[in-house]
């Protein structure tokens, strides 16, 4: 059996080719929150609902010249909470390379410093909202794995911090969180 130029073939997808994604109102809501940089963005839902497919599509359509969207899949945990840090950090840096790779240096500098591990990571931030003159959103996927490490409510309270400390730094203005994550309906 022959198949036409036009006709497709239906199979299963873990990650939705552009051409067959559906966009929901999730994705104007998705849209919003980036567009703002107001507060970090909350996409929660029980499982297979397409979760991370909004997220990649958000990251196909969104990020440009002037706005750089990095992916982390939180579900590899570490033990520590500076290597959790360093770990966003090195996947801004590596997912946006052609922008950053002259930050490694400084990032090496400071990681030296023997600071406290919120100290590092948000030096680390500035040092790379400083190198680069956009928009940087971090999508952190899988949040729900935290539960179960004794430093979740540090990693949560950081991100929040970085919207109250606008003010003496505001180059934070030009970086939000996306967390995504599981919830059980009960």
């Amino acid at each position: 059996m022959k198949v036409s130029k036009m006709e497709k073939i239906l199979k299963k997808y873990k990650t939705i080719p552009e051409y067959l994604y559906v966009k929901r109102n999730a994705d104007r809501q998705l849209e919003q929150i980036i567009s703002d940089m107001e507060s970090p963005g909350y996409v929660l839902v029980a499982r297979q609902m397409g979760n991370t497919n909004l997220l990649f599509n958000a990251e196909r359509n969104l990020e440009n010249e002037k706005r750089k969207i990095t992916y982390i899949d939180l579900s590899n945990l570490f033990e520590e909470e500076r290597n959790c840090y360093r770990n966003i950090i090195d996947n801004v840096i590596e997912q946006n390379e052609k922008y950053l790779e002259q930050i490694e240096p400084r990032i090496k500098e400071i990681r030296g410093s023997d600071l406290e591990p919120h100290k590092e990571y948000t030096r680390s931030l500035r040092a790379i909202l400083n190198c680069f003159p956009g928009d940087i959103i971090i999508i952190l996927d899988e949040v729900d794995a935290l539960r179960s490490i004794n430093y979740s409510d540090h990693i949560f309270a950081q991100i929040r911090s970085t919207y109250f400390q606008r003010r003496p730094f505001p180059e934070y203005c030009r970086l939000t969180y996306i967390l995504s994550g599981v919830i059980e309906p009960t």
